[in-house]
């Protein structure tokens, strides 16, 4: 569970009440700001664990707010962009300033609360960078009157949960029963969790929601050790940048011991 208060950021006193409810449903503290400015300066002062931003502010807007964080190197928290606008383009601007997940306004007040539950207790701190990348680079490649309903870009496909499940199944069966009480092979299975989930991607929504697949995969999953895993996601950016945690992910599960770039070094 991550600590420290939820800052909102928003322009309108009733949206910020509203939402200032959502999160004290869950007990956690609230910080509000009315705009871009006053919300840095509660980031410098308060370190929140997590940012609901406006999109469409006077002045500087949710966008210029989040990308002077990442600018300024203040970003280490997640981001949820809200909107009024249920448009491709608020999910390339968002992406591009470092959100990291996105509601539209309008809805009902428990997506809210999910996301604010995801993000608080799911062990991710933000949409991985590389991930993000991918996932900004699918919304470019989209023609803005091909996509009428954001949103619906946003949910979970129960294909691609099925199909990396149903792949993961078969190849832990030929695993002993004490595979995964080493941490290493756990590092190693979240590689070809993260690889098969991006196999199985189809578009900008699916990436965003990559932290949703690795929590709920390995939840259905239903390992000793499923539970233990979240620990690894705060540090996922940092597994991913290693190359053995990259290669782990291109075949199938073994053993740690059975890996070649484990015998005999990397080149």
């Amino acid at each position: 569970m991550r600590k420290g208060p939820i800052l909102l950021v928003d322009d309108e006193p009733v949206v910020l009440q509203v939402h200032a409810a959502a999160v004290k449903h869950f007990g956690f503290e609230t910080i509000i700001a009315e705009n871009a400015e006053e919300a840095i300066g509660h980031v410098r002062a308060y370190r929140p664990a997590m940012i609901i931003s406006d999109v469409q502010m006077p002045g500087n807007g949710g966008f210029d707010f989040v990308g002077s964080l990442d600018r300024s190197g203040l970003k280490a928290m997640p981001v949820v962009f809200l909107t009024g606008y249920n448009d491709i383009d608020i999910i390339r601007g968002g992406l591009k300033a470092g959100g990291d997940d996105f509601i539209i306004k309008g809805g009902s007040i428990e997506r809210l609360r999910n996301r604010i539950a995801f993000w608080m207790a799911g062990g991710f701190t933000e949409l991985p960078s590389e991930v993000r990348r991918r996932a900004l680079l699918e919304a470019n490649a989209e023609i803005g009157d091909e996509i009428q309903n954001v949103e619906q870009h946003l949910e979970l496909s129960q294909s691609t949960l099925e199909q990396v499940l149903e792949r993961l199944q078969v190849e832990l069966e030929a695993m002993p029963s004490i595979y995964g009480k080493r941490l290493v092979e756990r590092i190693c299975f979240l590689g070809r969790l993260s690889k098969l989930i991006l196999e199985e991607s189809r578009g900008f929504g699916d990436l965003i929601r990559f932290p949703d697949y690795v929590i709920k995969i390995s939840q259905a999953l239903d390992l000793p050790w499923s539970k233990d895993i979240w620990p690894l996601l705060k540090r996922f950016d940092d597994w991913s940048c290693d190359t053995r945690f990259v290669l782990s992910g291109m075949e199938p599960l073994k053993q740690f011991f059975d890996y070649e770039w484990y015998t005999e070094g990397l080149e």
